[in-house]
């Protein structure tokens, strides 16, 4: 009888701890799924931020270079030139993502990386040398 009452305390306490593991274990993973969340939301407020940067550096150059006249000319040019260019996406998107991580590196992923799926671009390119030119480094994965 003694040993009957061992052996039922002893499976208590097993069924016990397995349901404390499991507990820990459904919780653990909610919060590793809000840290991710969190971190993808971080990132790609950071990537805006740094576009919105760039944006704004580039329009205020743009409009301290250009004249009137040029620029009535340069619009009939790039009228062709868009088009053409349009053409070429429709042909040949641009595959590389490209994107600011939390560390504030600018970083481009290439499809087949590990973190490709994942990415949220800021910027697209076609070629790996695009993507260095504008100051973009590969993924490390």
């Amino acid at each position: 009888m003694k040993n009957l009452f061992k052996a039922l305390s002893f499976i208590l306490v097993i069924g016990t701890g397995l349901a404390a593991i499991f507990r820990l274990n459904k919780s653990n993973k909610q919060l590793v799924e809000r840290e991710t969340t969190s971190f993808q939301v971080r990132q790609t407020l950071e990537a805006i931020a740094s576009t919105l940067e760039k944006t704004k550096e580039n329009e205020h150059i743009a409009s301290g270079n250009q004249s009137t006249l040029k620029a009535s000319i340069d619009l009939e040019e790039t009228s062709d030139d868009a088009k053409a260019s349009e053409a070429d996406q429709q042909e040949n998107p641009p595959l590389i993502k490209a994107n600011k991580n939390a560390r504030g590196e600018y970083i481009y992923h290439v499809p087949g990386g590990v973190f490709y799926n994942r990415t949220t671009p800021v910027e697209w390119f076609r070629t790996e040398e695009e993507a260095q030119a504008n100051g973009y480094r590969k993924s490390a994965r």
